[in-house]
C-alpha cells in the first residue's frame, strides 16, 4: 500500500542514489527506491524538478562514462580550444603588426623618395638656369668678341690712314726739298741772268712761297688730321682696353659659373648616387616584405590547417553528439522497456 507525503527532499535523494550508482533515474526507478510507494502523478513533476536542477549529472549518467572521465574530456576539449584560440590570436597579431611594420616602412621610403625627387628637380632647374646664364654670358663674349675685332679693324684702317698721311708728308718733304734744290741750282745757275730775271723769279719765288704756304698749310691740316686720329686712336685703344677688361671680367664669370657649374653636377651626381642607393634599399625592403609575404602565407597555412583541426574536432564532435544521441535513444528505448516491463509486474496479480 503506497504512503502518503511523497516529499520532494525524498525524490531527490532517491533520485541522486540511482545517479551516482550509474542509473538513469525515471519514476519507475525512484518509486522502486523509495519502496515502491508514492503515485507516478506525484513523483513524476518533483522528478521532473531535480533533472531540470542536476541536467549535468543526468547527461553524464545517460552518457554512460564516469563522472570524473567525462570531466577529464570535457577539460581536455576547452583546454585544446583554449589553446588553439590563444595561438589563433597570436598568430593574427603577429601577421597584422608585421605588415603595419612593413607599411609603415614602404610609407617612409616613398616620403625619402619624394623628397630626393624633389631635390633632383631643384637641382636640374639650377642647372638649366646656370647652363642658360652661361650661353647668355658666351653670346655676350661672342658679341663683345665681334666687337673687339671691328674696334681692331677700324684701328687698322685709322693707322692705314695715319700712314698714308704721313707718306704724304714725306712726299710734300720732298717736293719742298726738291724745290728748294731747284731754287738754289737756279740761284747759282742763274747768277748771271738773276739781274734780267730779277724780277721774274721774284713772282716765281712769290708763287713758290704761296705754293709753299699752301703747301704749310696743308700739312698743318694733315697734322691736325693725324692728331685727330691719334685721338681717334687713343679712344679706340681705351675701348679696347675696357672691352679687354671687360672681356676678362666675363672670361672670370665665366670660370665661376664653369666652378658651380661643376659643383652642382657633382651635386646632382652625389643625389642620383643617394637616389640609388634609397632604390637599392626600397628593393631590400622589397625583399623583405616578400619574405614577410612568404611568412605570412605560412601562417596562413597553419591557420588553414588549425582550421581544418578545429573542423576536424568540430566533425568528430559531431559524431560523438550523433554517437550520444543514439545511445541516449537506445537508453530511452532501455527505460522505455523497463518501464514498460516494471509496469506489466506492477499490473500482475499479486
Amino acid at each position: 500500500m503506497a504512503r502518503a507525503g511523497i516529499l520532494y527532499s525524498d525524490v531527490a535523494k532517491a533520485a541522486a542514489q540511482l545517479a551516482a550508482d550509474g542509473k538513469n533515474p525515471t519514476v519507475d526507478g525512484v518509486r522502486e527506491a523509495l519502496g515502491r510507494t508514492g503515485s507516478k502523478s506525484t513523483i513524476t513533476p518533483l522528478l521532473k524538478r531535480w533533472k531540470t536542477e542536476h541536467q549535468s549529472e543526468i547527461e553524464q549518467v545517460e552518457a554512460g562514462l564516469p563522472p570524473s572521465l567525462l570531466a577529464a574530456v570535457k577539460g581536455l576539449y576547452q583546454h585544446m580550444e583554449d589553446e588553439f584560440a590563444q595561438r589563433l590570436k597570436q598568430a593574427r597579431q603577429a601577421h597584422d603588426d608585421a605588415l603595419c611594420a612593413a607599411a609603415e616602412r614602404e610609407e617612409k621610403l616613398r616620403t625619402e623618395c619624394g623628397a630626393a625627387r624633389t631635390t633632383n628637380a631643384a637641382l636640374t632647374e639650377d642647372l638649366a638656369h646656370t647652363r642658360q646664364a652661361l650661353a647668355q654670358l658666351q653670346e655676350r663674349h661672342h658679341a663683345q668678341s665681334v666687337t673687339l675685332a671691328t674696334v681692331e679693324a677700324e684701328n687698322a684702317g685709322l693707322q692705314q690712314r695715319l700712314a698714308d698721311r704721313a707718306a704724304e708728308v714725306d712726299t710734300l718733304d720732298r717736293l719742298l726739298s726738291q724745290a728748294r734744290a731747284q731754287f738754289e741750282h737756279y740761284h747759282e745757275a742763274t747768277a748771271a741772268q738773276r739781274a734780267e730775271e730779277r724780277q721774274g723769279y721774284e713772282r716765281r719765288i712769290a708763287r713758290l712761297e704761296q705754293d709753299l704756304a699752301g703747301a704749310q698749310r696743308h700739312v698743318a691740316a694733315q697734322q691736325a688730321t693725324i692728331a685727330h686720329l691719334t685721338a681717334e686712336q687713343e679712344r679706340s685703344a681705351q675701348a679696347l682696353r675696357a672691352a679687354q677688361a671687360e672681356l676678362a671680367a666675363a672670361s672670370t664669370a665665366r670660370d665661376r659659373l664653369a666652378g658651380r657649374l661643376e659643383d652642382e653636377t657633382a651635386a646632382k651626381e652625389h643625389m642620383i648616387t643617394q637616389l640609388d642607393a634609397m632604390r637599392q634599399q626600397l628593393a631590400d625592403v622589397r625583399v623583405e616584405m616578400a619574405g614577410k609575404v612568404r611568412e605570412n602565407e605560412m601562417l596562413g597555412e597553419q591557420l588553414r590547417r588549425a582550421d581544418e583541426r578545429a573542423s576536424q574536432l568540430a566533425e568528430e564532435k559531431a559524431a560523438w553528439l550523433q554517437e550520444r544521441g543514439a545511445l541516449e535513444q537506445r537508453v530511452q528505448a532501455s527505460g522505455q522497456k523497463a518501464s514498460d516491463f516494471s509496469g506489466s509486474v506492477t499490473t500482475q496479480p499479486s
